[in-house]
């Protein structure tokens, strides 16, 4: 009896592991960063910003473009922008979006350098 239970025992602390692995692939690297869709992702998180903090920022471009699938109805994503503003500088994104809601978040908008 004993063998089964540490059988048991052994595929129940395996499970968890597999679960976690199989749930995301990690960042992705995107290279269309011309594609309409993450263009207005990039638009609408510089005027999220700009709403929360009443900064006159201007999009300019995305440069990188990296997502990660958090899991069936959510991904993330990792924006690099350009932003016209005094002086002219570069801002880092992440943006999560709900698939079945045809929804954004921006979860974190910061400076960086270009």
């Amino acid at each position: 009896m004993r063998p089964q239970i540490l059988l048991l025992l052994l595929f129940l602390a395996i499970l968890p592991l597999s679960a976690i692995a199989a749930r995301g692939q990690g960042w992705k690297q995107i290279e269309d960063v011309d594609d309409p869709r993450i263009k207005s992702m990039g638009e609408f998180a510089v005027a999220d910003f700009n709403r929360k903090t009443h900064a006159g920022l201007i999009f300019k471009a995305v440069l990188t473009v990296t997502d990660d699938v958090v899991d069936s109805e959510k991904t993330g994503y990792l924006l690099h922008l350009a932003v016209e503003g005094d002086p002219p500088s570069c801002f880092d994104t992440v943006v999560l979006e709900f698939r079945w809601l045809d929804h954004w978040e921006v979860l974190y908008f910061d400076s960086k350098s270009c």
